[in-house]
């Protein structure tokens, strides 16, 4: 999902279509002048072989990765390399590897293509729009004629930061948080991004919300989105890891993360829920959400599940300690 963006903080997914990889040079408009030429090789391949082909093309320093559906079912992706490199060799490379691993593709392809605002295009396209039943939200710095009747607006300007509500594993998120009982609830989000979730629980009622984000840029974002949405006084933001509120216990603890990131981190989610807490895990694919649920259980973690849902590749696992129930089922 890159447009030659923001390097990995926690789970920092660029805007649609977009795979951010280690590799990628992160990203500034300020340092973004003259447009450079960037060689490019792209395939198809089916959906299950993705996440295969792009490690492979991770590995040989790409850039940047653009997936695009198509309308036969398969996937096309194309990789951005340094006009440096040898774009002939590098097909040749990646076809061997593919070959090596397995991983059919088909219709591979090289060319160069003219550097372009990525984020600046995306955000220019992007308009207000619902998630779940209860949120408005309100991208980029539009000010007027936005207001929805019954829904509650969120006004976001991600600049760097992921989370505009468009990324389905934030929608799960949305739609869970809508259907707790938040009023004066204590809640912990790790991995602020732009502070959307951060934002949405104080919007529902919670009486303080701790978000907490390794990616300083993220935490500035964060901290300017929760002042344009009037929660700054119940938003308190740190740069850091969650470990330096170790001690402390939330109602609600959200972690919207990479799979992996969860993974490690599993054994130490249940320290910061109060007795009756609820913690929310997403960004995870099927087999991060069966792995995540088998450890819980094999490693004896004091958490029930509640709910496991699901919306296109990404699941969010909602679980409980004790008793802790939602105000409304979530569906």
């Amino acid at each position: 999902m890159p447009h030659f963006p923001a390097g990995q903080a926690l789970d920092r997914r660029p805007p649609i279509g977009f795979r951010s990889v280690r590799t990628c040079r992160p990203y500034h408009p300020s340092i973004q002048i003259a447009m450079r030429k960037w060689n490019y090789l792209q395939c198809s391949l089916h959906p299950r072989h993705l996440e295969s082909a792009s490690a492979i093309i991770a590995e040989m320093g790409t850039r940047g990765i653009h997936e695009q559906p198509l309308k036969s079912g398969e996937v096309l992706l194309k990789a951005y390399f340094d006009p440096s490199r040898e774009i002939g060799r590098v097909h040749s490379d990646f076809r061997s590897r593919c070959r090596e691993s397995a991983v059919p593709v088909a219709a591979c392809a090289t060319g160069i293509e003219e550097e372009r605002d990525w984020l600046e295009e995306w955000r220019r396209n992007l308009k207000p729009f619902p998630v779940g039943a209860r949120f408005w939200i309100i991208p980029g710095r539009q000010v007027s004629g936005t207001a929805v009747r019954d829904r509650i607006p969120m006004w976001l300007e991600p600049r760097r930061a992921f989370g505009t509500g468009t990324h389905e594993s934030t929608q799960l998120c949305l739609q869970v948080l809508e259907r707790l009982s938040l009023t004066g609830a204590s809640v912990l989000d790790i991995g602020a991004g732009s502070g959307i979730l951060a934002i949405a629980s104080a919007k529902l009622g919670a009486e303080s919300v701790l978000a907490c984000d390794i990616d300083p840029v993220a935490i500035q974002v964060a901290g300017a989105n929760c002042r344009r949405n009037r929660v700054d006084r119940r938003v308190r933001l740190f740069t850091g890891e969650v470990e330096a509120v170790s001690g402390s216990r939330f109602d609600v603890v959200l972690a919207n993360l990479d799979g992996n990131l969860i993974r490690r981190k599993l054994n130490d989610f249940p320290q910061y829920l109060s007795p009756r807490g609820c913690l929310i895990l997403s960004g995870l694919l099927e087999r991060d959400a069966t792995g995540i649920c088998r450890s819980a259980n094999v490693r004896g973690l004091p958490l029930t599940l509640l709910q496991d849902l699901a919306k296109g590749e990404w699941r969010c696992l909602v679980f409980s300690r004790e008793t802790y129930q939602p105000a409304r089922e979530v569906s």
